[in-house]
């Protein structure tokens, strides 16, 4: 009987034991199970972060230099042109960093503009005015920094005749055909670029006659459906109807219209209705050196205040408010910075101008005579809910 009793005990003690141990186990596994969880969401979430296009172009500080980081996808699709993703370059508004007058400097500002965050560049075979060449080794460089592949990188460049070129230095046999100088300043672009694509290729100009106008743009045209241009442009068009023929003779439509943004033009109203109704870009150069009245406006410099950006910034986003993807040619990189932070609040959604009263500074200071389109302001909004 003491016997038995003393087993029972121990079988007793034993299942305590048992239990016990269970127990522990039980709790160790939820504990390793909730803490593999947590890893493996933190590492998922992680990865989303550095593969996905932040287009919020996040500032960081890196010694006294201020740096952008976008953290741009390396796996964007072949076909982003005129799609509706945001993480795409086709996306806007842009800033489009320009090259012109840079001359020996254009590879240093290229690397510091893409390091600043711009990924479209604009620039010309031309010798005269640009350094092709240096945009592309700015570009290369900046990507090698910067981990980013050449679909990262937006080029657009020009073909321009020879009344445009230095004689002391064409890009292209001056003594051949026309068509051929198209032709081989092509490749010239691509071996200075140091690619094997141009995203943009625009004619910087109108030749003297339509025929060979329309020679050049029949031979750029070779090239989009070779696949080595992706889209097709005009510079320097300030005739309506000039702009219209070109549109309806030509069997690849220009997708780009760079002009001088100037009073001289009464800014192109007509000719920005005809681009936003048919879909092309229109870029504006000089943009801030033909209006240095407008950003002296006190108005417009009490304005850039209350909105926390500088009266250049600030014009910036007006032409942006009007459909307008301004060139950027800075060789600040303060003002880069500033610019870079203006495409930010823009893509976070931000309004620089509220109403009508904000956006007529602009308008009044410029002196534009019918704007014709601009974005959507809240007293819009307000109005068309009155009438409602």
């Amino acid at each position: 009987m003491l016997l038995s009793s003393k087993r029972v005990k121990g079988n007793k003690k034993g299942s305590r034991r048992s239990f016990t141990f269970r127990r522990n186990i039980l709790i160790y596994s939820i504990v390793a199970l909730l803490l593999t969880v947590l890893v493996v969401y933190l590492t998922n979430s992680n990865t989303e972060e550095s593969q996905s296009f932040n287009r919020k172009a996040e500032f960081a500080e890196n010694g006294d230099n201020k740096v952008v980081d976008n953290r741009l996808s390396k796996d964007m699709d072949d076909d982003y042109y005129g799609g509706d993703k945001i993480e795409s370059l086709g996306h806007f508004p842009t800033l489009k960093y320009g090259t012109a007058w840079k001359k020996e400097r254009t590879k240093t500002l290229v690397y510091e503009a893409i390091q600043a965050g711009f990924r479209h560049i604009d620039t010309a075979c031309q010798p005269k005015h640009y350094n092709e060449a240096g945009v592309g080794e700015g570009w290369k460089l900046a990507s090698e920094k910067l981990k980013l592949n050449r679909r990262n990188i937006w080029l657009q460049t020009k073909f321009t005749s020879l009344n445009g070129q230095d004689p002391n230095n064409v890009p292209y046999d001056k003594d051949a055909s026309l068509d051929e100088q198209v032709r081989q300043s092509l490749h010239k672009s691509l071996e200075n670029l140091q690619t094997d694509y141009l995203d943009s290729w625009v004619m910087h100009g109108l030749e003297d006659t339509w025929e060979k106008s329309l020679l050049v743009y029949r031979t750029m045209e070779e090239f989009v459906n070779s696949g080595q241009v992706k889209q097709l442009g005009i510079s320097n068009c300030y005739d309506i109807d000039a702009l219209k023929y070109l549109y309806e003779q030509a069997t690849i439509k220009p997708k780009v219209v760079q002009n001088r943004f100037y009073a001289d033009t009464k800014y192109d109203v007509e000719i920005r209705k005809f681009c936003l109704y048919n879909l092309i870009e229109y870029q504006s150069f000089w943009t801030l050196g033909a209006n240095r009245h407008v950003l002296q406006d006190k108005n417009v410099m009490a304005l850039a205040s209350a909105k926390s950006l500088s009266p250049e910034a600030l014009m910036y986003a007006f032409c942006i408010a009007i459909g307008i993807t301004p060139l950027d040619g800075t060789t600040s990189a303060i003002h880069m910075m500033e610019d870079m932070k203006l495409l930010v609040r823009l893509n976070d959604g931000e309004k620089i101008f509220h109403n009508h009263g904000e956006f007529d500074i602009f308008v009044n200071a410029l002196g534009i005579q019918g704007v014709y389109f601009h974005e959507d302001l809240d007293d819009d909004i307000y109005n068309e809910e009155k009438e409602q």
